[in-house]
């Protein structure tokens, strides 16, 4: 089975953790608004994700009440970073 590329990379630092998480999402254009409305809302979403080095997809349920904060960044094999 081929794998969709990652539509984008999401960066999310959680309470609790000094580190982000880093996760690749497949099959969802995700935006900033969809973010602080989640957040906002503290709500459960599904996400299809993968981790860097696997390239099986799961789907993670992520609740945003947990995130203190996200970024976005368009998906690059490459692209690494922090808070």
């Amino acid at each position: 089975m081929t794998v969709e590329p990652p539509t984008c990379l999401l960066y999310l630092l959680t309470v609790g953790r000094d580190k982000e998480l880093v996760l690749r999402v497949h099959g969802m254009d995700l935006s900033m608004d969809d973010l602080t409305a989640w957040m906002t809302e503290e709500s459960v979403h599904p996400l299809t994700v993968s981790r860097f080095g696997d390239e099986q997809t799961s789907t993670l349920l992520l609740n945003f009440r947990h995130v203190v904060g996200a970024r976005l960044a368009p998906y690059s094999d490459t692209r690494t970073g922090s808070f």
